[in-house]
């Protein structure tokens, strides 16, 4: 990181944090991800962004995702705050999240 870059405050909201912490039995590794998830989006956070969240009745259309250990982070991102808002969070793992944000099917039968 150089001196001119913006650092951004990464703020993880309650509903988040507590979805992520229920990822653990899966295991995924909260503190790891809300880690690095603080680390990745602090500077140039719409650079890391996968794309913007606009899905048909989303609940999150208009925000940016991206994809850290396993975990579909979505935030928004206030410039004049300096501030990002991680306001969802969801396993990569599962079927809903495949489907959403990839656009596949599991057709895995394990």
């Amino acid at each position: 990181m150089t001196s001119t870059e913006i650092q951004y405050e990464v703020l993880w909201g309650q509903k988040a944090r507590v979805k992520l912490a229920e990822m653990k039995p899966y295991k995924i590794d909260p503190k790891r991800v809300f880690r690095n998830s603080k680390n990745i989006l602090s500077v140039n956070p719409r650079k890391h962004a996968y794309d913007i969240v606009d899905y048909p009745g989303f609940e999150f259309n208009g925000y940016y995702w991206t994809y850290i250990n396993n975990v579909i982070i979505i935030y928004d991102v206030l410039d004049l705050e300096k501030k990002v808002l991680v306001d969802a969070c969801y396993s990569a793992l599962t079927g809903f999240s495949l489907q959403t944000f990839f656009g596949e099917h599991d057709t895995d039968p394990l």
